[in-house]
Order: C-alpha cells, then sequence, then structure tokens
C-alpha cells in the first residue's frame, strides 16, 4: 500500500496480532500519529486515515461531507488484509471512527475489537455554539486560533493559509453540522479519552458508554483539547496499557 493511500500503515507488519486504526482531529493530519509505531508493542501494527486536502494529499479536494469520507473510508479498510483491529479517532476522528463503525455494524463486517474516542463528547450531542465553517476567512482563521491547536505563525502565514484553509473549512464544516442520535449498541468495547482542561460537561462525554455494550470509562487526560499533541507520552501510555490488556486477553482464549 503506497504512502498516498487513504489509509497508510507506514510499516507493513503482517506477523502483528493487531492493528491500531488512527483518525486525526480536524485540520489535522497523519502526522499526528506516524511517530507514534516507535512506542508500540512489536504485536501492534500501525494504520493511519489520510484525508485528501492535507499533508501528501494536499493537491486533492477534501471531502465536504461526513457520508462520503465515511463511505471512501469503508471502502479502503475493505483492501486491508484481515487482522483484529482498534479504532483511535481524536475529536472530528472520533466522530468519523463512530460513523465507520456503525456502518461496519449495519453490514456486518468485522467491528473494531476496542474502540477509543478521545477528545471528543459523544456523536449525538448537538452542537450549540455558533458555526464558523461559513465565516469569512479573515473571521474563520481567528476563530480558528482561538483554538489553541494551530501555531500561531502558520495562522498568520497568509500563503499557507491560503493552501491549508479548504480542507480545514471542510472539517469544520462536516463536524458543526453533524449529530447521529443512533440508539444502536454496538457490540464491542469502548474506552474514552478527555483532556481535564477541556471545556466540555462530563455527561456529555459519558454518554459514549451507552453507545457500546462494553466499556472501560473515561480515562482522564492532564491538558486542554489538544493534549493528544500536547501530552502525547501520557496518551500513549494509556493507549498502550489498553493495548495490553487486549493482548493478553486474546492470548488467554487460544
Amino acid at each position: 500500500m503506497n504512502n498516498s493511500s487513504l489509509i497508510y500503515i507506514p510499516t507493513i507488519k503482517p506477523k502483528a496480532h493487531l492493528r491500531l486504526i488512527c483518525f486525526a482531529y480536524a485540520g489535522g493530519s497523519s502526522a499526528t500519529y506516524i511517530s507514534w509505531q516507535n512506542y508500540l508493542d512489536h504485536q501492534v501494527e500501525l494504520a493511519v486515515v489520510q484525508l485528501p486536502g492535507r499533508g501528501i494529499r494536499l493537491s486533492e479536494a477534501p471531502f465536504q461531507t461526513m457520508t462520503e469520507l465515511v463511505k471512501a473510508i469503508f471502502l479502503a479498510l475493505e483492501k486491508l488484509s484481515s487482522k483484529p483491529f482498534i479504532f483511535y479517532g481524536h475529536s472530528m476522528g472520533a466522530r468519523v471512527a463512530y460513523e465507520l463503525t456503525l456502518m461496519l455494524h449495519r453490514f456486518h463486517y468485522r467491528l473494531p475489537v476496542h474502540f477509543i474516542a478521545s477528545g471528543s463528547v459523544a456523536p449525538c450531542i448537538e452542537k450549540t455554539t455558533e458555526h464558523i465553517y461559513n465565516l469569512p476567512d479573515e473571521d474563520f482563521i481567528k476563530k480558528v486560533g482561538k483554538l489553541n491547536g494551530s501555531p500561531e505563525e502558520v495562522l498568520e502565514n497568509t500563503e499557507l493559509m491560503e493552501i491549508l484553509l479548504p480542507a480545514l473549512r471542510a472539517d469544520f464544516r462536516i463536524i458543526e453540522t453533524y449529530c447521529n442520535k443512533s440508539q444502536v449498541v454496538i457490540p464491542t468495547k469502548i474506552s474514552v479519552l478527555a483532556g481535564d482542561k477541556e471545556e466540555v460537561e462530563t455527561a456529555d462525554v459519558e454518554a459514549w458508554l451507552k453507545l457500546f455494550a462494553f466499556h472501560t470509562g473515561i480515562h482522564w487526560i492532564s491538558g486542554d483539547h489538544f493534549f493528544i499533541d500536547k501530552n502525547k507520552l501520557c496518551v500513549l501510555e494509556k493507549l498502550n496499557s489498553l493495548v495490553k490488556e487486549h493482548l493478553v486477553s486474546s492470548a488467554a482464549l487460544t
């Protein structure tokens, strides 16, 4: 699988027992996760979802709707070699991974053995703050800057922002207009990671747990919404703990 694929595997591990498939936040790219392969158990193969409009796929038009985005990932997932997998999604990535899991469940495909929702309220929680995706460029960039997830030097680089804006705006359109109040209980396990300084209601995060048959609860990580970048080692420590738990339980069953 080449490095511009929708799902990219940096280092193919045919003998790996488990595949970790990661989904980025709005405006993010596979770069968030590539370095993770240096910290994962040797039995885990890392795969990252690379959406068009950023990174190595910068020249491609970004997806404009959740539906077309998820369908494309679903088709890419079908092409991967078969092995148990975990979904890890942060913010927008958690909701994309959720929609993909619902689709897999609907069509009776293999489900992730573990679903990790990171930095996201549950998909059934409607966004009540103003939409910013349709603001004029200058206002949109200012609003994005207040989220503290993008370096100031990037936001102030007019030429660079002109290149990045289409994907960033498309991502915000998807997450700001998205809500899914499905009552389907997905028959797999979920763990939820949340920043202890995020401005979210605990109940809105806990609502994830009702959507899956099994759960390990809420795991609080020190940091704000972008704890995935600012507190990466803590995130990886928790992730590795969950992965090890699965590998040990799987080995016990064989």
